[in-house]
């Protein structure tokens, strides 16, 4: 069974038709340069889109012309005006005529910009970001790191297959100096919408590692601007101008500068000319060194030169001066040798009648001595005497009153006044306690004993007054 159908160039033709009926012969148009491309033969080739106002996602896209004998008038016309390039990343009001061919499709015919509608979304979006930054105070602060002397460990953030990386890395291996790099690619995204948070994640990873590099170099191959916009976003930016080690940016715009150029310590177009950068601060400094080390060289040459010279002349006065010091030293010890009999007999002399005087005053002071610890003995000898006469006076005195008293308590001398001694089993009776009738008792008197038996016992404590 044959299906009706119609050939290729007849729905074109038709489509064409369609466009052409219902579409204004001029229509203005609002949109975004996404790319802008000049042709040898003079004609200029646009793509236009529109971007969705929240998601910034492009939403829309066409491709334009504008045909050489307009892009003649109409390029300065709107340069001059707006006083900017017809350039990627601004918004136009285009005026012009929507084209559909069979073979080419469908394009859009400028014929006129509105000069006074120039600055786009992205461009507005990108000067917001630089405003933001300049009044959060943190535009230049990577501007304001010191850059090292010689920086050769390297960490790169880049695109592992990126062109631009591999440049890089040869333009650095086969430096004319023989100059040693070390460099570390830390692999980032480095275009479209997933760049800036990759990019981030990599400067985090550098940071972690800081005290490894001296320097860090952000580096891509060239590219369409709509690609590179990536590097205007403000999140990216602000961590590179707040990054704690000095950011090489090497992005690869030929036309425009991103926001991370401007807030990296410094900038180059692409990554061979940040290479170059870098070979020609090292050999700088490798030049600076070995013109020190020449002048170090010579200087070290004539002041060895000098000093010998210096040293013999000062060899040759020595030898004289030693000389004349000798001979000097010489006749001053002949003349002392002479002199030295009559300065030690001299010598010994007044040591002789020093000692002689030293000698009279010490028996004269050993006399005193004497003399006063003799009368301090006589002083001591009297004192003596009479301590002693009355330590026995008294010592006599107590004799004769230890005696009087002796003699009054002797138990004769009792028993004769009148008392008595009563005695059991021989040992003197002090009391009843213990006296039990039967006992026998031995009674002493003055003039004889008896013996007696024990009848009865009255205790003091049994009688009653």
């Amino acid at each position: 069974m044959t299906r009706e159908s119609i050939s290729l160039f007849e729905l074109n033709n038709q489509i064409r038709q369609v466009i052409s009926n219902n579409l204004p012969a001029q229509v203005w148009v609002r949109a975004e340069v996404a790319e802008l491309r000049e042709h040898a033969n003079g004609h200029c080739y646009l793509d236009l889109v529109e971007k969705d106002e929240f998601s910034n996602q492009v939403i829309a896209r066409l491709r334009a012309t504008i045909w050489s004998y307009t892009y003649r008038t109409l390029k300065p016309f709107f340069e001059n005006t707006a006083k900017r390039p017809l350039s990627n990343g601004i918004k136009v009001l285009v005026r012009g005529s929507v084209e559909y061919q069979e073979l080419y499709g469908l394009s859009f015919n400028i014929k006129e910009i509105d000069p006074a509608y120039t600055l786009g979304d992205l461009e507005q979006r990108r000067l917001e970001v630089i405003r933001k930054l300049q009044e959060e105070g943190v535009f230049n602060m990577n501007k304001e790191l010191d850059l090292p002397l010689v920086p050769q460990r390297i960490a790169v953030i880049s695109s592992p297959t990126a062109a631009g990386y591999g440049d890089f890395a040869d333009q650095l291996a086969k430096n004319l100096y023989g100059i040693k790099f070390y460099h570390k690619l830390f692999p980032a995204i480095m275009q479209g919408d997933k760049a800036p948070e990759s990019i981030i994640a990599a400067l985090e990873k550098v940071n972690n590692y800081s005290e490894y590099f001296d320097v860090v170099v952000l580096i891509r191959g060239g590219g369409a601007s709509l690609d590179l916009l990536c590097f205007d976003d403000y999140w990216l930016a602000y961590h590179v101008a707040q990054f704690p080690m000095p950011i090489i940016s090497g992005i690869g715009h030929e036309r425009d500068v991103s926001v991370t150029d401007m807030v990296a310590h410094t900038s180059a177009k692409t990554p061979t000319a940040v290479a170059e950068f870098l070979i020609a601060g090292a050999s700088s400094v490798l030049e600076k060194v070995n013109s020190f080390g020449r002048n170090l060289k010579n200087l070290t040459r004539e002041q060895i030169q000098g000093n010998r010279t210096l040293i013999e002349r000062s060899m040759f006065q020595l030898h004289q001066q030693t000389a004349k010091l000798l001979a000097g030293n010489n006749r001053y010890l002949e003349g002392v040798a002479g002199r030295l009999p009559g300065m030690v007999k001299l010598h010994l002399e007044k040591r002789g009648n020093v000692l002689q005087r030293q000698s009279m005053r010490t028996r004269q002071v050993f006399k005193r001595i004497i003399e006063n610890e003799d009368r301090r003995l006589e002083r001591g000898c009297e004192k003596l005497k009479l301590s002693t006469a009355r330590f026995l006076s008294h010592a006599g005195m107590k004799l004769e009153m230890l005696e009087k008293s002796n003699k009054l308590n002797d138990p004769v001398e009792v028993l004769k006044r009148g008392f008595s001694i009563t005695r059991v089993e021989g040992r003197a009776l002090k009391s009843t306690t213990g006296l039990k009738p039967g006992k026998v008792v031995e009674t002493i008197l003055k003039d004889g004993s008896f013996l007696s038996e024990v009848k009865d016992i009255d205790n003091a404590e049994n009688k009653v007054d």
